[in-house]
């Protein structure tokens, strides 16, 4: 069996049956395949083929051999030879495509697999192959049909199957499916720490946190403080506990396992023409491409508009490549005007991503997906630009240098004293790292009743991902709750029945569930930032704080209370505060957090005086100062490229 990346397709078939009887070398040959001796094999196999290159047995033992050491670009050639002397083979169509997901050319290996799949129905793991690569091409749920139909073909369980059947359920926001099909797995193998962590990812989806402390400490004995576990670092983000440094470990981890060696380890080309770029005279304006599957109605879409709106022309050309659906939403629409070229990539491989961008003679590509569920990073492997940049969409390191060249952050969510923690260079935007759209008037807010909300009572508001609530945040939350007579905890609706455990979580502690206010969905973003204003106190969950979301309650004229945490996911509704001009809202204890909030509750005219501040520095404070922030954004870009040209490396990053 050959063994490629965890998530690409993972066995590749040697010659089953040859029909005719076999010589003594074939048979030897076989023995070795079956033994999955790989270096053996393929001396075996090359000696049969040196005196007879068309022998079947041989070709398809050669291929079975390179795709098990991991040379898939050897294996690529020997593959396509071996089919075209035997087209109707479906294991050599199978092979093919699993060479062709291991090179990341996840589209063309689906014809592969279709066809293995026409002349061989029901074989499970040709199945299961297809589903893996749809997954990696992020189709979700259409890889889940073929899964179920790879598990359901196969004798006995199929744990494999049921893996990547999970991580595309959960992927899905299917977390109920996912949880049972994870529990399954973690049962049948309690020491698989990547299971154990999509188990936990589900877990905090869904809030059922009855085993949750005790799932944390045993992920952290069977991955030995992180540094052996292999799942998303995306998941790793929202862990309590996680440090930053066991966050890139987990990262580094991952892009080892998601992109193939020969392309994180080749030579460097960060210099993607960058000799014809430095054949342009100095001040030409820069080409910068931002590289995201959110341009729609998204935290990341909502938030970036009028930064590509008020990029000054002069300085640069922009480019939005999108890899992600057009929900046909008004935000999309408004995304595609601003962007002086807007290219539509949904349909494009990594490989043809790459070359795109690199065609269009981008300067400074600024990935805003990361290792969230729909980004490419696989491209940003091939290096499509001279500068690559992780910005906005992804709050942690990318893992590998070769991803991004620079990390753009802010001096409180990334202090230059945390550099060791990630593997790109720090960059500091002045204020805040985020932007904001000020471009939105609030209306009127509508009445409390046709909100949801009670006519009286104190309203607390926290309108986060259920995944990064937790039962410390909650025993926080309630004793507010507790201590706050007729107060309410206002949330926004989360997906299956996941607002079922959080009633029940409120009342186990001793607040009755009638209390947790879930909010009905509003389609225009206007209405939904309007309607927060009925709100008295946001407040901040953690480790993993609110980012687009802690913006739309400050933009709302709400005060929020924040929790300064050792993290980059945990520091941004610190740096939100101090940037929107409240740092005195942002505790460095759970207990300071507390009473600041409990503080503010008790008094109505405190509370009135920093809603009044909100309301006055809209206009002027760093955080909503749109054009300063496009400004220093581009300054920033101008430092990287003539940084990248005169090759300096500075230690301590840029500034």
């Amino acid at each position: 069996m050959a063994r490629p990346n965890r998530g690409s397709q993972r066995r590749s078939s040697a010659a089953k049956g040859s029909g005719a009887a076999m010589s003594p070398d074939s048979i030897a040959l076989l023995r070795l395949v079956e033994g999955c001796h790989y270096p053996e094999v393929e001396a075996a196999a090359r000696r049969i083929l040196a005196a007879q290159p068309r022998h079947p047995l041989a070709l398809k033992a050669l291929g079975f051999a390179l795709i098990g050491q991991g040379r898939h670009d050897d294996a690529l050639p020997v593959i396509r030879f071996s089919l075209e002397r035997n087209a109707h083979d479906p294991e050599a169509h199978n092979n093919l495509g699993i060479v062709l997901s291991a090179l990341m050319r996840w589209d063309e290996s689906l014809a592969c697999f279709s066809r293995s799949i026409e002349l061989k129905p029901d074989d499970p793991e040709v199945l299961k192959n297809f589903g893996v690569a749809l997954v990696r091409m992020h189709k979700w749920n259409e890889a889940v049909p073929y899964l179920l139909r790879a598990i359901e073909c196969h004798p006995g369980d199929y744990v494999e199957a049921i893996e990547q059947l999970a991580g595309a359920l959960l992927c899905s926001n299917r977390n109920d499916e996912a949880a049972v099909c994870l529990g399954e797995l973690a049962k049948n193998d309690p020491d698989n720490a990547a299971i154990l962590s999509q188990l936990l990812c589900a877990s905090l989806k869904r809030c059922d946190w009855d085993e949750l402390q005790g799932r944390l400490l045993r992920l952290r004995v069977l991955s030995h403080d992180y540094r052996d576990l292999c799942d998303n670092p995306f998941v790793i983000l929202s862990l309590p506990g996680a440090s930053a440094e066991e966050q890139r470990r987990v990262a580094a981890n991952y892009a080892r396992r998601s992109i193939p060696a020969s392309v994180l380890d080749a030579a460097d080309c960060a210099a993607v023409d960058i000799d014809g770029a430095e054949r342009r005279p100095p001040t030409a304006r820069l080409r910068i491409g931002y590289l995201s599957a959110d341009y729609r109605n998204h935290p990341v879409g909502l938030i970036m508009p009028q930064v590509i709106e008020l990029h000054d022309r002069s300085r640069v050309e922009v480019f939005g490549y999108s890899m992600g659906v057009d929900d046909g939403s008004e935000i999309r629409r408004r995304l595609q005007a601003a962007f002086d070229h807007f290219v539509d990539i949904a349909d494009c491989s990594v490989r043809e991503t790459a070359d795109r961008v690199r065609s269009d003679g981008i300067d400074i590509l600024v990935d805003l997906s990361g290792w969230t569920s729909d980004g490419r990073p696989e491209a940003l492997a091939l290096r499509c630009a001279p500068v690559q940049v992780n910005w906005l969409g992804y709050a942690g390191t990318m893992g590998h240098a070769r991803i991004a060249d620079y990390l753009l952050g802010d001096p409180v969510v990334t202090p230059l004293q945390d550099a060791l923690c990630y593997c790109e260079r720090i960059v500091h935007l002045p204020h805040c790292y985020l932007p904001a759209d000020t471009t939105i008037e609030l209306g009127a807010p509508p009445s409390r009743c046709e909100a949801g909300l009670p006519e009286d009572g104190f309203v607390f508001c926290s309108f986060n991902n259920s995944y990064k609530f937790n039962p410390q945040v909650f025993d926080l939350w309630c004793r507010l709750l507790r201590e706050i007579d007729g107060s309410c905890l206002w949330l926004s609706q989360p997906a299956d029945t996941a607002a079922d455990r959080l009633r029940s979580e409120v009342e186990s502690r001793g607040v009755d569930p009638a209390r947790l206010i879930f909010a009905t969905r509003v389609e225009s973003r206007r209405d939904h930032l309007s309607r927060l204003q009925l709100a008295d106190l946001a407040l901040d969950p953690f480790p993993y704080n609110s980012h687009s979301t802690g913006i739309d309650v400050l933009w709302a004229g709400v005060p929020m209370v924040a929790l300064l945490g050792d993290t980059f996911p945990g520091r941004v509704g610190a740096s939100l505060l101090r940037a929107a001009g409240l740092p005195e809202l942002v505790a460095s204890s759970p207990d300071e957090y507390h009473a600041i909030a409990r503080a503010l509750a008790n008094d109505p005219q405190r509370l009135l005086q920093l809603r009044n501040r909100l309301a006055a520095d809209r206009t002027h404070c760093p955080l909503f100062d749109m054009p300063g922030f496009v400004r220093a954004l581009e300054d920033v870009y101008r430092r990287m490229w003539d940084d990248q040209r005169s090759r300096s490396q500075p230690a301590a990053g840029i500034r």
